[in-house]
């Protein structure tokens, strides 16, 4: 069990440490934590990889997560513990429930207990990473295991972290081809009792589509921080469109927020394909709102939708590069495939991340790697109020 004083030497180390170096602290959590040695692997941004990255940086190449244990890890978020000798331990780290990796922590001699102080000299750890990033391109580096466009270099920098979870709703998101990503986003934000979204898709692609997409994207930001409503939050979007890209240029998308003490779901669509709900772990169809024009195009808001949320239910928003992506054979993905999957992922109580990382994987797959089009996706669980 380590002491107060090795933990504030990691403490005083994770203040100290330079940016560029940030990795070194891995050896202050092994002291810490009483272990011989660790290995940090850091999440891709496809979420299929995991890299190997020490005090110099990158460390060989990157490894599949399918069929490892840091891959069972990631997805899992459980600690698993090796039989072997040295006994290797590894763990989850989480940017509050955001999921960025995994490290694994080697012992020479180990008596089957966990080190009492293991969850926060991690939070420690990990609010170090997430603080020292900022300032320099190693964490950046580390996440790609292939080259990234410079479209997606764009929209990776314009999204909010790719999960989050509380006691009330839970949200995850993924953008493919991860590193060739288009004119498809989204955003969340929670916010005084509310969570609100987006997911928008940019006619087009390449830096063009990107370039209206991220418009619209800190458009709707603007507009929820100022107050708007959805109606004024559509037209001001609208307008940058317009106004900015010109004629025949559009963004489809749909805009919403849920009421977490209630489950009031209110959303406009903007061209964009219906979003689907999983309830009591069964298909239970689309969520219809009258269309609006898409933005760019003008127009009023033709309706504001309202559905009433039940505890457990998960709607998904996506884009139709996910239903209309084909197979070697030329088969649709589809709706029917995307919402077997949904129910799938509910029945096996499959955290929203983790169907998120799922469904991408298995629409890569489908398609041989071969994606014609943007495909993104917001699923979102809402889980109601804790009971006290």
């Amino acid at each position: 069990m380590p002491s107060d004083g090795v933990i504030r030497r990691l403490l005083e180390a994770a203040d100290r440490v330079s940016p560029a170096n940030v990795f070194t602290l891995v050896d202050h959590v092994c002291e810490a934590l009483g272990a011989d040695s660790g290995r940090l692997l850091v999440a891709d941004y496809a979420l299929r990889c995991l890299q190997h990255v020490d005090a110099g940086g990158a460390v060989g190449g990157p490894h599949q997560m399918a069929g490892t244990v840091p891959g069972r890890v990631f997805a899992s978020g459980q600690i698993v513990v090796s039989e072997s000798s040295p006994t290797v331990v590894t763990v989850p780290l989480l940017d509050g429930s955001d999921r960025i990796g995994v490290l694994e922590l080697t012992y020479g001699v180990w008596d089957g207990r966990l080190p009492v102080h293991l969850d926060s000299i991690l939070n420690a750890f990990v609010m170090a990473l997430v603080v020292k990033v900022r300032y320099s391109d190693v964490w950046a580096c580390a996440r790609r295991s292939e080259a990234m466009s410079l479209p997606a270099e764009v929209q990776w920098a314009l999204l909010p972290p790719l999960s989050c979870s509380t006691d009330q709703v839970s949200v995850g998101g993924i953008l493919e081809p991860a590193y060739s990503i288009g004119g498809d986003s989204f955003d969340y934000a929670l916010n005084g009792g509310r969570l609100e979204f987006a997911i928008v898709d940019a006619i087009g692609r390449g830096m063009g589509a990107v370039l209206m997409s991220s418009a619209v994207i800190n458009s709707l930001r603007n507009s929820r921080r100022a107050g708007t409503d959805l109606d004024g939050a559509y037209r001001n979007a609208d307008r940058v469109v317009a106004t900015q890209f010109g004629d025949f240029n559009y963004v489809t998308g749909q805009m919403g927020s849920i009421d977490l003490q209630t489950g009031h779901l209110t959303w406009v669509n903007a061209g964009h394909v219906p979003p689907i709900l999983v309830r009591n772990n069964s298909y239970a169809g689309r969520l219809l709102c009258s269309p609006s024009m898409p933005l760019g195009l003008g127009g009023p808001v033709v309706q504001v939708a309202t559905e009433s949320l039940q505890r457990g239910d998960r709607v998904l928003f996506y884009s139709d590069g996910i239903t209309e992506s084909r197979s070697p054979s030329n088969e649709f993905f589809g709706e029917d495939r995307l919402a077997d999957f949904l129910v799938r992922a509910s029945l096996e109580q499959v955290s929203v991340s983790e169907t998120a990382r799922r469904l991408s994987r298995s629409l890569i797959e489908y398609v041989s790697a071969d994606l014609k089009d943007d495909a993104t996706l917001l699923l979102i669980e809402y889980r109601g109020t804790p009971t006290v």
